[in-house]
């Protein structure tokens, strides 16, 4: 069954709790805010090109480089607010005690993993900045795309081992 977010999402508290919560939050903000450019930059390519047969040079790459960044810095907010999703198929006759372990250990997997690929981020970064890789139209260096991706994997860690720990401090208040 499906259930509304605001009533799932977990209530951070504490200081750690409200200061993971406004980096989410700015992070996902920044990432509207490219995704409102982005969107403009489309139409004004789109209309460029109809028009007057003057796109924006480099679009497809601009829009794939920004896309990409947007998505990763809406993740971690995703996580605070309980909003991935999730199936709940084979644990429909599982007891609420069973279902809060399991999504505590998938918010555990998911800082894991998080973390992994973080770090694996940072790598290619480092490797596509020593190579000079750019973008076939405009020449954009490719490792700009990866800068804002490596620290919101970071907060996604970060968020998911706060969510990890809020689901066994309310498993242990019932």
């Amino acid at each position: 069954m499906a259930e509304s977010v605001i009533e799932s999402a977990p209530r951070t508290c504490g200081v750690i709790g409200r200061s993971i919560e406004l980096a989410c939050t700015v992070l996902a903000l920044l990432a509207g805010l490219m995704f409102c450019i982005e969107a403009v930059m489309s139409v004004v390519s789109v209309v460029g090109r109809a028009a007057f047969n003057l796109p924006v040079p480099g679009d497809y790459e601009l829009v794939q480089m920004l896309s990409a960044m947007g998505i990763a810095m809406c993740l971690p907010y995703c996580q605070l607010k309980g909003g991935h999703v999730f199936v709940d198929f084979f644990t429909l006759w599982a007891s609420p005690w069973l279902k809060r372990i399991l999504d505590s250990m998938a918010a555990l997997l998911m800082a894991f993993c998080a973390f992994v690929l973080a770090w694996r981020i940072w790598a290619g970064m480092i490797e596509m900045r020593e190579y000079g890789e750019t973008s076939m139209v405009i020449s954009l260096p490719i490792w700009w795309g990866y800068v804002p991706v490596v620290p919101a994997f970071v907060l996604l860690g970060i968020t998911a081992l706060y969510t990890f720990t809020q689901e066994l401090c309310r498993e242990s208040k019932r």
